[in-house]
């Protein structure tokens, strides 16, 4: 009774972004483990991770620990082990990786922080090889000030360095604070600030959806407040806005950097309807007025309460940009899926 095992696969049929600049088609997971309760406070797993696609294929191993000292503390380390192939040249990279994961709850505050490395000696099509070194930190902090407010952050660091240059290295920053406020005596108004400071180079091997290279080197402070009100049991009313300070460079020798600023504003209506249905419309305008443009649409969306704690929803966005200002992609129109849970 203290042992489980899984299979599982996974598929993404439709994404063209994977690796190669040329990759077209499929890419999917096959996932195999067994996870044991040592005891009450520790658990250990193991896993094979079997992958195929248009751009890589390989088998990667798994393994874990898990360890609660006691009721604040968690602990965690894993391992990954592989060979991947690539799917077009037939080139060899193998992987190394390793992870620690700590997380400290006490009182409102609750603490999670995690360090990843990875090397990846990468077969060039030349047949010589050249490393990648990629280190990670992921911190997430949580604070409950009273019942009706908390204040929130993250801090994500990502470098990555290249045996052969500087040229070809990356690196990315993202540090997120804010304060979110639903009042116990009225909780019909939900509102929040945030503050992003988001600082990305990507590396020269990564490419976006139309299988270009990610050449943008941004810097960007974003502020923004989103805030909705319960007019009555059924309708809901709501509005955002944000705007970034932005710069970004297309050149990684020599950066030359340009104003990137906007101003985006949203505002949205919730209707429920029936027992367990939702419609939601949102009226979007994102001015950027250092290229001297604006764009203006819609999102629409339908959604159905699946139970007390789960909502499944469908829409589609009839813009072209996001309301994430640090997506500087203009890929975002179409068909989309949501599914929020709650506790």
């Amino acid at each position: 009774d203290r042992t489980s095992m899984y299979l599982g696969y996974t598929l993404e049929n439709e994404r063209t972004d994977f690796g190669m600049r040329n990759a077209q088609g499929s890419e999917g997971n096959l996932d195999a483990g067994l996870k044991t309760r040592l005891a009450d406070s520790a658990s250990i797993y193991v896993e094979e991770r079997l992958q195929h696609g248009s751009a890589s294929t390989g088998l990667t191993h798994s393994a874990g620990i898990s360890f609660a000292p006691n009721e604040k503390w968690t602990l965690g380390f894993n391992t990954d082990i592989g060979t991947l192939e690539d799917s077009q040249t037939g080139a060899e990279t193998e992987r190394t990786a390793a992870g620690v994961q700590v997380a400290l709850h006490s009182g409102g505050w609750r603490l999670t922080s995690g360090f990843e490395y990875r090397n990846d000696d990468v077969e060039q099509q030349d047949l010589t090889r050249s490393e990648r070194n990629t280190w990670l930190f992921r911190n997430n902090l949580k604070f409950q000030l009273n019942p009706s407010s908390r204040l929130f952050g993250k801090l994500n660091i990502a470098e990555s360095e290249s045996s052969s240059g500087a040229f070809f290295d990356g690196g990315y920053t993202e540090a997120v604070f804010g304060y979110a406020i639903r009042p116990v005596s009225n909780d019909r108004l939900n509102a929040m600030v945030k503050y992003t400071y988001f600082y990305n180079v990507p590396t020269t091997g990564q490419v976006g959806g139309q299988n270009l290279a990610a050449e943008f080197i941004q810097k960007s402070h974003i502020a923004a407040i989103d805030a909705t009100y319960d007019v009555t049991p059924n309708l809901t009313i709501g509005g955002k806005y944000a705007y970034r300070l932005g710069q970004v460079s297309v050149d990684r020798v020599d950066p030359t950097f340009f104003d990137n600023t906007a101003n985006l504003y949203v505002l949205r209506g919730d209707y429920r309807f029936r027992e367990n249905w939702e419609m939601l419309v949102e009226a979007r305008l994102l001015d950027m007025p250092d290229l001297n443009e604006s764009k203006s649409g819609a999102l629409a969306a339908v959604s159905r309460y699946l139970g007390d704690h789960v909502k499944l929803g469908l829409g589609y966005n009839f813009t072209d940009f996001s309301d994430d200002l640090t997506d500087l992609s203009f890929d975002d129109q179409g068909l989309f899926l949501n599914i929020t849970g709650s506790l």
